[in-house]
């Protein structure tokens, strides 16, 4: 928004490193200030109000004629792991007021998990709505720029273990940690009261993560020669515009878990998507889920500008895609729910996006994941996620009063 700090006010991450799952039992990992929040200073209070609460304060108290950035990461609606004594297991936490809401009250009691999930979205709306209000409370929402997103695909019941949820990606295909859409098409929007020319618009562009940076920089007035050589381009003119289409026209949307790469074809600007390879070893399931507690005829959703129209009917496959035995290529300007393989009937399109992956490829850096290390296990650290290679790894927990919630300001 319009700030930035070196150091985190109030960070926290839930669970360990996903490829671990089973090696540690788990351990606490909330700080302010590089420093841990014991849990006494926090009275077991629900984390999403607490990270609320924590803002609310930033901003009642910030001075209001300087600029900021504020990075707001909610858990929500994440599945969180917990250790259960044999096992680690995602368990969705929930306050009761949003679970006594008309939304989650209309699903049926056997969909549970799908039911603790739309109570955790009824929390979110309340996160956003207060964020909001904090800021018109202090003066700034008009000259703010608000941007909201998720950083991939819901995982559903049937995802392997520590990817599994409740969520739905329905009409779209897969999930989360692979590299169809369902995994790598996200929600995401920007607002502001003065810095749009165009309103209540949707979109088509593509846009990578990366394009952020450059592009609320771009926002803020910084020139963008001054920013590093990196592979993220500004948005900003075609989305202050209103433009359905912006400047980039690739995405390399997976070079690690199977092949993923979406590209406009420069004379019609189709959009084509390659996939491939293998995700996650199953093979057994690369279809579409239904929404928990939904059918044809009951589908508890409400058409709107941004809703995808799969083109075809959505959930069947019409031409056959099996990634692991031969790359597949959709055409996503008509077909966003990849239900059509058409690399048998246009092998010229599918040979030009293989060489563009190989091009990729070649210029690709080595993978920054790297084996647990045992040494990180929070049972070393005081039951505590620390960043156990730091000179000095603890800091604190510092001497704190109990969490003060930002009505008693």
């Amino acid at each position: 928004m319009r700030r930035s700090s070196k150091k985190c006010k109030l960070c926290v991450q839930l669970g360990p490193d996903l490829g671990i799952q089973g090696a540690v039992k788990g351990g606490r990992n909330l700080y302010e200030n590089g420093f841990q929040v014991a849990e006494d200073c926090t009275n077991n209070h629900y984390l999403p109000h607490l990270l609320t609460e924590r803002f609310e304060q930033i901003i009642h108290t910030y001075n209001s004629s300087r600029p900021f950035f504020v990075y707001f990461s909610t858990p929500l609606p994440k599945a969180n792991s917990e250790w259960n004594g044999t096992e680690r297991v995602n368990r969705q936490f929930v306050m009761p007021q949003y679970a006594a809401r008309a939304p989650v009250r209309a699903m049926d009691n056997k969909f549970a998990g799908r039911k603790q999930q739309i109570a955790q979205i009824q929390a979110l709306d309340d996160q956003v709505g207060r964020i909001t209000q904090a800021l018109e409370d202090k003066g700034v929402l008009d000259n703010t720029i608000i941007l909201f997103m998720s950083d991939n695909g819901g995982a559903p019941a049937i995802a392997p273990l520590f990817h599994r949820n409740h969520g739905s990606n329905w009409p779209l295909r897969m999930f989360r940690g692979t590299p169809f859409e369902g995994g790598v098409r996200n929600l995401a929007f920007i607002w502001s009261k003065w810095w749009l020319k165009r309103k209540a618009i949707a979109t088509d562009q593509l846009f990578h993560v990366i394009d952020w940076l450059p592009t609320l920089y771009d926002a803020a007035g910084g020139k963008l020669s001054n920013l590093p050589e990196m592979s993220g381009v500004s948005q900003w003119t075609s989305l202050r515009n209103g433009e359905k289409k912006g400047p980039r026209t690739e995405i390399v949307a997976s070079l690690v878990r199977g092949l993923g790469l979406l590209a406009e074809e420069p004379s019609t600007g189709t959009l084509y998507k390659l996939v491939g390879g293998s995700f996650f070893n199953n093979k057994s399931f690369m279809g579409w889920l239904r929404t928990e507690g939904t059918n044809a005829t009951h589908t508890m959703t409400v058409k709107t500008s941004v809703s995808v129209d799969c083109g075809n009917p959505a959930g069947v496959e019409r031409t056959a895609c099996r990634p692991w035995i031969a790359d597949c290529l959709f055409d996503l300007s008509r077909d966003p729910c990849e239900t059509d393989n058409i690399a048998a009937t246009n092998p010229s399109m599918l040979k030009t996006m293989q060489d563009k992956m190989r091009a990729y490829n070649a210029t690709a850096g080595p993978h920054l994941m790297k084996p647990f290390d045992s040494a990180s296990n929070p049972e070393r650290w005081k039951n505590w996620w620390v960043p156990w290679m730091d000179p000095v790894p603890v800091k604190g927990p510092a001497p704190c009063l109990p969490f003060q919630p930002s009505s008693a300001i």
